[in-house]
């Protein structure tokens, strides 16, 4: 599994290192992962279809293909299912993928924009930025969300008491810009705060969740997101720090994460798609199930894996909440349209410009749970 910046991959690539926009990238969509046997026939008709009734179903060809995947992020022991489904059970549906076959980078655009220029073939973000892309014109569909929930925070130092708090004594806040933004947001409106982080004043922008916790522990902000295990490590130098609230027990039906593909890419490879998912959905079954195969897996795949103590307590959350789906393909309309009011409340999104059968394509994980019934 390696993991390299934007800059260094995109010249490698031999594309431009430079902020570039989604729509310029359309023409480049394309794929380098190809079926053994390629089904051809124009675009499915629907994001809800069946695999079978797809031009490039599984029934069509039975072939599954080689896939690289771009994820957004590093891997945490929150979300090890991202890959640990594909690596660990991916050869139980004909998929062979391992932990090089995803690239690590951190910054979500920047995994999307390789995807468009074709050199890996889907890419895991948050989900609003994923419908960001979608809404300027990326030939993207949602095809498999994979975190629902996590165990992030809302951080705050001792003078900070409640979400109102927030409004009322204007402390500075440290979030990044897309996926900690979303996930206060998503928390906030779960707790009918009646605002969103665009509300607020004294915002910063700090990309990285670990210089936002070093943030919070000298003093630069008062509040801001961050998982519980760092918020952890505040409290441990002394620092009399708490969490005003956390995204696990917030209500409301969200996603914070998910896969999502060119549309073409998904069209000619419904094989593919559908062993990945499936391989996915019986990895976070099995994790979410054992603890001793949640550490394994950790302990494997992470780059600088939890301590056991650490893992035991993400295990017991894991084990206990619906951070993953399992037993969904979690692409219900009203959580899909929840995500899409939520990016159009922090602005992100333009409130008229999506709708759900423009984000999601529900056939591969659809398929994967007939698979795994």
């Amino acid at each position: 599994m390696s993991e390299i910046g934007r800059r260094q991959f995109l010249r490698a690539a031999g594309v431009t290192a430079a902020a570039i926009p989604f729509a310029s990238l359309l023409a480049s969509c394309s794929s380098d992962s190809k079926s053994a046997s390629p089904a051809s026939g124009g675009p499915a008709s629907g994001p809800g279809k069946s695999p079978a009734s797809g031009p490039a179903s599984a029934a069509a060809s039975g072939a599954v293909g080689k896939i690289k995947a771009a994820n957004g992020s590093s891997i945490l022991d929150a979300y090890v299912n991202v890959i640990a489904g594909p690596v660990l059970y991916g050869k139980d549906f004909g998929l062979d993928f391992s932990k090089d076959d995803n690239v690590q980078f951190q910054s979500g655009s920047a995994a999307i924009q390789t995807v468009l220029g074709g050199k890996l073939q889907i890419v895991s973000t948050g989900a609003v930025t994923c419908m960001s892309a979608i809404a300027q014109g990326s030939p993207f569909k949602i095809f498999l969300p994979y975190l629902l929930v996590d165990d992030t925070v809302i951080a705050a130092t001792e003078d900070i008491t409640s979400v109102a708090d927030l409004k009322t004594k204007n402390p500075v806040i440290g979030v990044d810009s897309n996926t900690a933004k979303t996930a206060m947001d998503q928390i906030l409106v779960g707790m009918n705060a009646g605002f969103v982080v665009d509300d607020l004043k004294n915002v910063q922008t700090i990309e990285s969740s670990g210089e936002r916790t070093s943030a919070l522990a000298a003093g630069q902000v008062q509040v801001t997101v961050i998982h519980q295990a760092q918020l952890d490590q505040v409290a441990a130098t002394g620092k009399k720090v708490h969490a005003l609230a956390n995204m696990y027990e917030a209500p409301g039906k969200f996603i914070k994460q998910c896969w999502m593909a060119p549309e073409k890419w998904l069209d000619e490879n419904q094989e593919t798609a559908t062993a990945f998912a499936a391989a996915l959905i019986k990895g976070s079954r099995e994790l979410k199930n054992n603890e001793e195969t949640f550490v394994s897996a950790c302990k494997q795949l992470i780059k600088k894996p939890p301590k056991d103590d650490d893992l035991k307590s993400m295990w017991e959350l894991v084990h206990k909440y619906d951070f993953w789906p399992t037993t969904t393909n979690a692409m219900e309309p009203e959580r899909i349209q929840n995500m899409i009011d939520l990016g159009v409340k922090e602005t992100t999104l333009e409130e008229g410009v999506l709708t759900v059968d423009k984000v999601i394509d529900t056939r591969a994980a659809d398929a994967a749970l007939k698979l795994l019934a």
